[in-house]
């Protein structure tokens, strides 16, 4: 089979499109995580492992491995180091330090291996003609300057929030994004040449900045509406 990265013919190997780590939040009482949707016939299936599949060699995801290992490090793991902006003593956002090229690649690859993943999880997303751009870039292990693909991450302040719903495209100001969702976060990604929202600039990944990550009221969210209706409709009454 053709992998989808190096473009050559070897065997593929399964792999995951979102790092396993980030559905560790989702087992409870050692019970395997359940993919549920709105989807009309849909069934919940039980997710053991994550979500992954064959869409490139073993060569190509070891690509992957290191950028997969640092977010998962930098956004899963609690330390002292993180500082907390505060307003009427409430946190509404932390700063972390963090290397840029290795995060935003980790974003870029997540969003490139979830476009051409043929797994109906990430039906909703589809670059179209940033895919080869996308694809070059982690090639050439470079991360684009902060515009270019640019990123925002938020996370929810709420345990409950760390269901992960399928990711999707949205549109902010015109401008095309992708929401991905993971243990919590949420990562805006922009797939678009027009630049950032004004209300995005001071929050997008920057070499020369820390990582803010604003915190969000789960509970207030659109998301936990959706999702109490998805729960709601597809998991029988007992």
């Amino acid at each position: 089979m053709i992998c989808r990265l190096c473009g050559k013919d070897k065997k593929l190997v399964e792999s995951h499109i979102i790092p396993k780590k980030f559905y560790t939040p989702l087992f409870v009482e050692k019970q395997s995580p359940r993919i549920i949707s709105n989807k009309p016939g849909f069934y919940p299936k039980k997710s053991p492992s994550g979500i992954y599949d064959k869409i490139v060699c073993v060569e190509c995801e070891r690509i992957f491995s290191p950028w997969d290992d640092y977010a998962q490090k930098v956004l899963l793991t609690q330390n002292s180091k993180v500082e907390y902006l505060k307003y009427n003593d409430k946190k509404i956002a932390y700063i972390k330090t963090f290397d840029y090229a290795r995060l935003k690649l980790f974003f870029i690859s997540l969003l490139w291996r979830a476009t051409v993943s043929t797994h109906y999880f990430f039906k909703r997303i589809n670059v179209g003609p940033f895919e080869p751009q996308i694809k070059q870039m982690i090639l050439d292990t470079n991360p684009g300057d902060p515009e270019e693909f640019a990123i925002a991450i938020t996370k929810y302040d709420d345990p409950l929030g760390t269901i992960t719903p399928d990711p999707y495209s949205y549109k902010w100001e015109g401008i095309n994004y992708y929401h991905f969702y993971l243990a919590g976060f949420i990562a805006y990604i922009k797939a678009d040449k027009r630049p950032v929202p004004s209300f995005m600039k001071e929050l997008i990944l920057c070499p020369e900045k820390p990582l803010i990550i604003l915190i969000r009221d789960f509970r207030k969210s659109k998301d936990f509406k959706v999702i109490k209706k998805i729960v709601k409709k597809t998991i029988p009454k007992k």
